[in-house]
């Protein structure tokens, strides 16, 4: 006599979960943007394994709960009524997400609804067709007192299959792209510790289970229907205390990060000298306040002298530099007030050049873009830079809206003072952004196209690893808009792209984007959950840097991107590359065709070798100088010390004193 299958179906839907999990391990290897580490393959590997199993045994359950419709109040139904009604629904699922899937073909200009409902029938479908073979693996178990084991067996020979496969396509890639090996994960060692992962997440993915075991029991006693029916709202439930967990892991992470960034920094803990930079004794900016980004940009000034040893003799100018930190003031509007008084103070409005640089998450402002400018107009310019965040960029996420505000509201008070002077002696205003700063610095005209930045007084812009989720940027590349003139705007993978367009069309241009095509940054999104992107198209039409072996598969090619993302922003001091999310390379060329300097070649040689070295000897600095007792006041109390002994020790006994006895009080 055959064995009844327990309530749980024989634990169906966690199978089916594992079965088209495991089945999606092959597509976790392959090459995507930028090579990844052994630990960032098995991180993909298992968040895409648990996060695919999650989503089957969900649907898997939905599929088994209307099977189970009908019961009573606290009722139950037959087991194996109850495990042939559920292979007809899950045939009813192949039939009806197929459908689906082909009713929504794919379209360029598909919105994402469209897209998510396409890629969700698609999962219906292969739910519902793993469902068809667990179920029937069991179906014939019963009958053959196999049951679980039988399952157990199907699945353990599909992930031996799946290490297999996984062997042969990494040796293709190999093949296709061997320079890329050396960065490449190895596939066991990947493997094994994707396997780590997974047990670590299917523990709390049994949590989940037992609490939506308890759910559906708990609700049946009260309401119609078997527990099975009411299971999913267990699983609803574990999503929410889930993500509240995270929510509460998340502020207080955001806590220490900021308190980091606005701490003071040992390499850069006194005032600058010149009256130029904020921060300094005469600044109507506290030097305290620019917190530790802020610090570095007005400590990081090209010094005139620097310019006539790179570039020559010739008239030079100490440039400016005008930096408001998150804690100068207690609002947008005072910050944007200070920003102009400094301005105003510095003489920035007297400048050929006037660079609006929006930061990224932390505060950071691009020391090549600024130093690049200060080079190559010799002086002639100001910079300034307000900081909307403290945390790094991807933590940051929730101040876009803020950082938008806090560059239009800046640039609508600069135009307002620029437009005040005679026309003849007005700045031209350059907006520079990178990574989270191009997004919100370009969101500062959203709705408005290039009309809105022309409105602000934006003469040219600059704008290095926009990311995906620019509103602005979208608006202008994509929709046709009375506000939008397309002649204005380029996108460029290079300075070799650029300087393709024929001469009328480069002298049209005012506002230019890089774009990296394996920047991670560039095309990490929702929608690679739901559809696939564009630049995903036809291998054969695909830039170099991406791989031509490289497929769309929802949910894995999300966390391929994520760590690509990640992986992209590495760079190393003094290196420039142009390449992922570094852009350190094509800013001085860009600066200098796009602002129209046109320096001769040997001088950007120069100027782009002492950019290199600059950043080499910052780093070093910083790392020489960030501990106690060799911060900068440290080194120049001590160099004063011992170059003039006993002038030092007669005037530091007394002010040492006195500042004591001062703070004392």
């Amino acid at each position: 006599m055959a064995r009844p299958m327990d309530p749980s179906l024989a634990g169906r839907a966690e199978q089916v979960g594992a079965l088209v999990a495991t089945l999606a391990v092959p597509d976790s290897f392959q090459r995507t943007l930028m090579p990844r580490s052994t630990l960032d393959q098995a991180l993909i590997t298992g968040l895409s394994f648990t996060t695919l199993q999650t989503v089957t045994t969900l649907l898997q359950d939905l599929i088994q709960a209307g099977a189970s419709a009908g019961g009573g109040r606290g009722g139950s139904v037959d087991p194996a009524s109850w495990g042939r009604r559920a292979l007809l629904g899950d045939l009813g699922a192949v039939a009806m997400g197929t459908a689906l899937e082909r009713a929504l073909p794919a379209r360029d200009d598909e919105s994402l609804g469209r897209a998510a409902a396409r890629t969700a029938g698609r999962q219906l479908a292969v739910t519902g067709a793993a469902g068809l073979a667990v179920g029937t693996a069991q179906l014939v178990g019963s009958r053959w007192r196999w049951s679980r084991p039988t399952t157990r067996a199907a699945v353990a020979g599909a992930a031996g299959a799946v290490t297999l496969v996984s062997a042969a396509r990494q040796r293709r890639d190999r093949r296709e792209a061997p320079a890329d090996d050396a960065g490449q994960a190895r596939v066991l060692r990947s493997l094994a510790l994707g396997v780590g992962v997974t047990a670590g997440a299917s523990a709390l993915h049994g949590m989940e289970r037992r609490l939506a075991d308890v759910a559906g029991r708990g609700v049946a006693r009260v309401a119609p229907g078997a527990p099975a029916v009411w299971r999913p709202v267990g699983h609803a439930l574990a999503v929410a205390a889930l993500a509240t967990g995270v929510r509460v892991v998340v502020q207080r992470s955001f806590s220490k990060v900021e308190s980091h960034e606005v701490a003071v920094e040992a390499a850069f803990d006194v005032p600058p000298l010149q009256p130029e930079r904020s921060g300094s004794l005469v600044s109507l900016v506290p030097f305290d306040s620019l917190a530790k980004q802020g610090r570095r940009f007005v400590w990081s000034a090209v010094h005139p002298s620097v310019m006539t040893e790179v570039l020559g003799d010739g008239p030079t100018h100490p440039p400016v530099r005008v930096y408001v930190g998150l804690e100068s003031a207690d609002s947008e509007a005072a910050r944007v007030a200070i920003a102009v008084r400094e301005l105003e103070r510095t003489g920035a409005f007297d400048r050929s050049w006037l660079l609006v640089a929006s930061p990224t998450g932390t505060g950071y402002v691009n020391y090549a873009a600024v130093s690049a400018l200060e080079l190559l107009s010799r002086g002639d310019c100001a910079t300034v830079a307000m900081q909307y965040a403290a945390r790094p960029s991807v933590m940051s996420l929730d101040r876009v809206d803020e950082g938008h505000r806090h560059a239009r509201l800046l640039l609508q008070a600069i135009h307002t003072a620029v437009a005040r002077r005679p026309t003849g002696s007005r700045p031209r205003v350059v907006l520079f952004g990178e990574s989270l700063g191009a997004w919100t610095s370009q969101d500062a005209a959203i709705d408005r196209g290039t009309d809105g930045l022309r409105e602000l007084g934006v003469d040219h812009a600059i704008w290095i690893g926009t990311p995906y989720f620019s509103k602005w940027k979208e608006q202008v590349l994509r929709d046709r808009r009375d506000d939008v003139d397309p002649s204005l705007v380029g996108v460029f993978e290079d300075i070799d792209e650029y300087r393709a367009l024929p001469e009328p069309a480069r002298a049209r241009l005012r506002y230019v984007m890089i774009t990296h095509a394996n920047d991670g940054v560039a095309h990490f999104g929702p929608e690679l959950l739901w559809r696939a992107p564009p630049w995903l198209g036809d291998p054969a039409q695909r830039p170099a840097t991406v791989p031509t072996t490289m497929r769309w598969r929802p949910v894995t090619t999300f966390f391929q991107v994520l760590v690509d993302m990640k992986n992209s922003a590495n760079v190393v001091p003094g290196r420039f590359a142009a390449t992922g999310h570094d852009y350190r390379a094509d800013l001085l060329p860009f600066i200098d065709a796009v602002l129209g300097f046109d320096a001769p070649p040997e001088q950007l040689a120069r100027i782009g070798e002492w950019l290199e070295a600059n950043e080499l000897e910052r780093s070093r600095w910083v790392d020489r100088h960030g501990r106690a007792g060799a911060s900068m006041a440290a080194m120049v109390v001590r160099s004063w010390m011992e170059e003039h002994p006993d002038e030092a020790e007669r005037a530091l006994g007394p002010r040492l004193r006195a500042i004591a006895a001062q703070d004392a009080v």
